[in-house]
């Protein structure tokens, strides 16, 4: 009964999965590099998480998962992104407030 009341966390940890996926093999940093935002690295990622946690329900960025972690490679999670454009100038456009400040 009293897990009942207790918040789960699974959509925390469905969240840090995410990122842990999109950041992975230093694609977080190289993102980062190459669109040099006036934030801080933490800030960008948590704002990147949250934009492509949207566009994975939008449907035109998919998040692959093994059907199990046992004996799952890295490579077996992944992010897919149907339009690559869009992707990028979305994201600086995350920034573009920051810029003008």
């Amino acid at each position: 009964m009293a897990q009942e009341l207790v918040a789960s966390g699974l959509p925390t940890r469905h969240r840090t999965l995410i990122r842990l996926i999109w950041t992975a093999n230093g694609m977080g940093e190289r993102y980062f590099k190459a669109l040099a935002p006036p934030v801080t690295y933490s800030k960008f990622e948590a704002r990147v998480t949250d934009y492509v946690c949207v566009a994975a329900s939008e449907g035109w960025v998919r998040f692959v998962l093994p059907p199990s972690p046992v004996g799952a490679a890295d490579d077996a999670y992944r992010m897919e992104i149907d339009d690559e454009e869009r992707f990028i100038s979305e994201m600086e456009a995350l920034f573009a407030d920051d810029v003008a400040s």
